[in-house]
């Protein structure tokens, strides 16, 4: 009956394990505009790293957040990278960064 319970706990184990692995996840996203995107997850540890990357000494900097995720999490629908020039010349910076930080930080 032990080894029942225990071989129970390590599928339950694992099951979590799958459940929070989110490293090459992806997600497509279409702006107000019609514009799509694709959010590639560079897994949980990477995703903290970024966030710290970001941090200055008088807290949170956007800007370097949203470098963070354009060079890890943010692609055009083609697989391209995307960059401030592609917003200042698309728009929709906001939208998608939000987009994307929820997709980050969805289960953290």
């Amino acid at each position: 009956m032990k080894k029942r319970h225990i071989t129970n706990n390590l599928k339950r184990k694992e099951m979590e394990r799958k459940a929070m692995a989110k490293k090459g996840e992806k997600m497509e996203f279409e702006t107000q505009k019609g514009q799509k995107y694709v959010f590639q997850h560079p897994g949980l540890r990477e995703t903290f790293r970024m966030r710290d990357r970001a941090k200055t000494e008088t807290g949170s900097s956007s800007e370097l957040l949203y470098n963070e995720f354009m060079e890890h999490v943010v692609f055009t629908a083609e697989g391209g990278r995307v960059s401030w020039d592609h917003f200042e010349e698309n728009g929709g910076l906001s939208e998608v960064m939000k987009a994307a930080a929820k997709f980050l930080f969805q289960d953290v």
